[in-house]
């Protein structure tokens, strides 16, 4: 399978305001549909399969998404490095107006998600590892098959709007698998632990955008101030603009996967059309995606560390290998 060329990644953080706000309207939407089901009492029945409880998880999976490729961006954890050394051996450079801000962040840290508890949560949906081993397989591959099922959607199309009725149940049963994983995967505090994480990575961009932490480590804009501290701390993070293209891809397909899981039960309902933006965001996936695989994957190497298919002999080592062979 051959991908179109990439869309143009921006030189900076182009874009990410907007995602982050679309990322906040998600949250705001679940936590709706969570208290207005809180209020209805105890529900004896398990809910159908893209019922509103599905909804509301799903759409704080979606934002989550983009805090986890941020979380591997080093956002968050590049300011708790920050004032983690501050605290224990001082930095050594001025950090003028940022210094309150970053000791207020450490004064609050009880008040948010702990490194671990974040992790695991990552883990747990979506893998931390980028697809290449661990439980992340798993989604990688239900994700691969979504993107790809949206991608290939005009693919010997017979109708020019909607694909066809072979199209539109390739991308129904692709939307079943990866939401019946995500929801078994998720529960009744993701939305909760969603809005924590998008605070704490609002705050950490405050942080890391002020002038005076970016002139403290000589920086155009916040990644440079994320590698500053991982040179200082001698710690490493993935290339952000790649991870940021990808969470913002991620959480368009997963957002647009909360509105049609509401309709997967209908099998004469159409779920999606030839124009719907959602197809560009999964191409946009798949290429950030085998990006970061690429790049892992000679780092593994280097390492010593085993492919993921040395378990499973004759078995490729990602759900990658169709598309990078």
């Amino acid at each position: 399978m051959t991908l179109p060329p990439p869309m143009n990644a921006p030189a900076d953080d182009h874009g990410l305001d907007e995602a982050l706000r679309r990322s906040a309207r998600l949250i705001v939407a679940a936590a709706g549909l969570s208290v207005a089901l809180d209020d209805l009492g105890t529900i004896d029945l398990p809910p159908a399969l893209g019922s509103k409880i599905d909804q509301a998880q799903l759409r704080a999976v979606a934002s989550l998404y983009l805090a986890s490729e941020l979380e591997n961006a080093g956002v968050v954890p590049a300011v708790e490095t920050l004032a983690g050394l501050g605290r224990s051996v001082g930095l050594g450079i001025d950090l003028g107006a940022a210094a309150p801000l970053i000791a207020q962040f450490w004064k609050s840290r009880n008040d948010r998600a702990t490194p671990d508890e974040r992790e695991a949560c990552f883990e747990r949906l979506f893998g931390s590892g980028g697809g290449a081993a661990g439980s992340g397989l798993a989604f990688e591959e239900a994700m691969l098959e979504m993107c790809e099922a949206l991608y290939k959607l005009d693919e010997g199309a017979t109708n020019a709007s909607y694909g066809g009725i072979a199209q539109q149940t390739r991308v129904r049963v692709a939307a079943e698998k990866l939401v019946g994983q995500l929801v078994n995967a998720s529960g009744g505090i993701t939305v909760f632990l969603a809005q924590e994480v998008l605070k704490a990575v609002h705050e950490a961009l405050a942080i890391l955008g002020n002038p005076s932490l970016r002139g403290a480590f000589g920086a155009r804009d916040v990644w440079g101030v994320v590698a500053g501290i991982d040179r200082l701390a001698r710690t490493a993070h993935g290339d952000p603009r790649v991870h940021v293209r990808r969470g913002k891809a991620g959480m368009t397909v997963l957002a647009w996967l909360a509105d049609a899981a509401v309709h997967l039960e209908d099998s004469s309902a159409v779920l999606v059309g030839l124009d719907h933006p959602v197809i560009a965001a999964a191409i946009e996936w798949m290429q950030a995606a085998l990006e970061i695989g690429e790049t892992a994957a000679p780092a593994a190497l280097q390492t010593g560390a085993p492919a993921a298919a040395a378990a499973q002999p004759g078995l490729p080592a990602s759900p990658w290998a169709a598309i990078a062979g």
